[in-house]
């Protein structure tokens, strides 16, 4: 794992050695990049490189988490008309994080390449998980849905369904397209339509009347 700084220098130091990493992996598949090559390409000494990133895993490992970010404010960001239904929503959220892909273009090589290493894989399965967490939150809030902590787990599946079929696309193409991010959109649907009903309407109330009358409901 990176040593994460715990002050603002090394913080800074820490964000311009990922911005090498960034800059190398625009250009190079991962395993063609070393520790070495990051520290020429940061012109930093290599033993400050050694310092964050005992190895070029590690390196790979604290670009993911910075992207994680980008993809957990997917959620954060304000949703200005609540869709009529929640498979419109879920195809919201899809078109929302395509948007971070096409921007930073790393992205797709660092999680949907081919020769994405097993570690960085595993890491990007726990922050499905997490968006898991974020959709279960957001359909509860926002559809007629029965508490179900269950349906969390589903919907990690169904962000890792996308996954797969968007690494298909940039295997393919080199890019996502239109085509192939619309047949994600379908399968993450299908497979959630099983544990999630089509027909979930929508709820009228704020969110933070929500508890309240469920709890009247019972």
């Amino acid at each position: 794992m990176p040593r994460q700084p715990l002050r603002a220098r090394g913080r800074s130091r820490y964000e311009a050695l990922l911005d090498a990493v960034d800059a190398l992996l625009a250009d190079s598949p991962p395993a063609l990049i070393s520790l070495q090559d990051v520290a020429r390409q940061a012109k930093a000494p290599l033993a400050s490189v050694y310092h964050y990133f005992p190895n070029s895993t590690a390196a790979f490992l604290g670009l993911a988490q910075r992207y994680h970010s980008l993809f957990e404010a997917v959620y954060e960001e304000p949703i200005a008309t609540v869709p009529d239904s929640w498979p419109e929503l879920i195809r919201l959220l899809i078109q929302r994080s395509r948007r971070v892909y096409d921007a930073y273009p790393t992205t797709m090589r660092l999680f949907l390449g081919a020769d994405v290493a097993g570690r960085i894989r595993e890491a990007d399965l726990d922050a499905n998980r997490q968006f898991g967490q974020h959709q279960y939150k957001l359909l509860r809030q926002y559809y007629v849905i029965p508490e179900d902590p269950s349906l969390i787990e589903k919907l990690a599946i169904s962000v890792t369904i996308t996954d797969a079929i968007w690494s298909l696309s940039y295997i393919r193409h080199g890019r996502l397209t239109d085509e192939m991010v619309e047949e994600a959109v379908q399968a993450k649907e299908a497979y959630l339509a099983a544990y999630i009903p089509l027909r979930a309407r929508r709820r009228e109330e704020g969110p933070e009347d929500r508890e309240a009358s469920e709890s009247n409901q019972h």
